[in-house]
């Protein structure tokens, strides 16, 4: 057996002078002594077993001296360090030698980053987040999807603004003016944006802004101002008045003075139906006393009736005012030739009876009709009102007698006017409700001077 082995070791050692002879060897290899000497270290790489036996592996790298022969034995101490050529690529599989022995620590390249796990691509960079998904950008937040972010504003077209989810033009867009969510809002008025603050757009039906103040809206009511009648600055002046939207003549002495309290008493022209298509007229307004605004609607003047029934001196009046319940209250007086009230003897004023809306107080029979009485403006009294053409004693106290139409208006008791024979050729009288109808004789008749007359409000 040894005798094998010798001439096995002598076929090689002259195999391997055979090559040194070639130039093919390396000639820094000596061999000294026999074959049995010490055969000098030599690198062996990470893959190459301790043991450099028969059972070397034929994949030691090429650049690993190769001319030891491969039946020497070589020991390499177990202690020795095996250094790891550092040309070894760094992406030579961890796997790859099946011969390391396990307890050989395999350097890891240097350029290659110790602290990325295993299981890590080499190529992903060391400062992403392992635990981002490879195809997200860094900077996005992993529940946000890529393509649109929560917090990114939906695009307005050029112009527009957006409030909230939807775009507006904040120059013309009359809820959000200026800014988002600021309505613009005018009193009577239809409300516009105009290059970004809130104007009125237009007026509702009626109404005018005639002060240009914005703040205030459409603030006149062009249907009844006297100033701005249908539009602003269109005046009525101070003897018309503004009716659905146009100028008109007042219909009584009432409406005239509510136009211009500072009217004196007078006559005036009147359109006693309103709007309506009966000719304008003129009427005697009485516009001083117990509040002005009365309208004549009898006047004994200096007529001496002599029939059963006197109708009023005005009867256009009394169908306008009277009869549909317009006037409401009636101012008894006697007045001078100029229609100033006697000073010397009362007026009275009351409710105007409902008699009266069907006809004239002097036109019916024998009337008696209790009535709240003011004297000379004071308090109202319950008082009884006579009236009509029939025969009666002296005096308003009296009861009304059998026969006859010699005719009274009076108020009883008092000392209101007394109007009376103005259903006789008598002359009428004007004297006062506490004494006889004749008791003043002469002084007491009617006539230009001293006229019985009836107003209305």
């Amino acid at each position: 057996m040894r005798e094998g082995r010798s001439h096995g070791r002598a076929r090689w050692i002259g195999a391997l002078a055979l090559l040194s002879g070639c130039g093919l060897g390396n000639p820094d290899l000596v061999f000294s002594g026999d074959v049995g000497a010490d055969v000098p270290f030599v690198d062996v790489p990470v893959d190459v077993p301790v043991d450099a036996g028969m059972d070397v592996p034929t994949d030691v790298p090429v650049d690993v001296p190769v001319d030891v022969p491969a039946d020497v034995r070589v020991d390499v101490p177990m202690d020795v360090p095996v250094d790891v050529p550092v040309d070894v690529p760094g992406d030579v599989p961890v796997d790859v030698p099946m011969d390391v022995p396990m307890d050989v620590p395999v350097d890891i390249p240097v350029d290659v980053p110790v602290d990325i796990p295993i299981d890590v691509p080499v190529d992903i960079p060391v400062d992403v987040p392992v635990d981002i998904p490879v195809d997200v950008p860094v900077d996005v937040p992993v529940d946000v999807p890529v393509d649109v972010p929560v917090d990114v504003p939906p695009v307005c077209p050029t112009g527009q603004t957006r409030c909230g989810t939807t775009c507006f033009d904040l120059a013309t867009d009359v809820n959000h003016c200026g800014a988002c969510d600021t309505a613009c809002s005018f009193p009577n008025a239809v409300a516009g944006c105009a290059a970004r603050a809130c104007v009125i757009a237009s007026c509702n039906p009626g109404r005018g802004n005639c002060d240009g103040t914005a703040s205030n809206g459409c603030e006149t009511d062009t249907s009844t101002s006297n100033a701005h009648c249908g539009a602003c600055g269109t005046s009525c002046g101070t003897d018309r008045l503004c009716s659905a939207g146009a100028c008109r003549l007042p219909r009584d002495c009432r409406e005239l003075h509510t136009l211009n309290p500072a009217l004196p008493s007078g006559e005036y022209m009147v359109d006693l139906d309103g709007a309506g298509a009966g000719a304008a007229t003129t009427v005697r307004c009485d516009m001083t006393t117990d509040g002005g605004g009365w309208t004549l609607v009898f006047d004994s003047g200096t007529s001496n009736f002599n029939q059963a029934g006197v109708p009023w001196t005005r009867a256009d009046v009394a169908a306008a005012l009277v009869t549909p319940g317009l006037a409401t209250t009636t101012l008894v007086a006697f007045r001078d030739a100029s229609f100033a009230l006697l000073p010397s003897l009362f007026r009275v004023s009351f409710a105007i009876p409902a008699g009266w809306r069907t006809a004239a107080p002097l036109a019916v029979s024998n009337v008696d009709v209790p009535v709240m009485v003011s004297f000379d403006g004071g308090g109202p009294l319950l008082r009884t009102l006579r009236h009509g053409y029939a025969g009666f004693l002296d005096n308003c106290a009296g009861a009304w007698g059998v026969g006859g139409n010699f005719g009274r208006f009076c108020i009883t008791p008092s000392p209101a006017p007394f109007y009376a024979a103005f259903g006789v050729g008598a002359a009428d009288r004007c004297v006062t409700s506490d004494v006889s109808w004749n008791g003043l004789g002469t002084v007491g008749e009617c006539g230009a001077s001293r006229r019985f007359t009836l107003y209305i409000r």
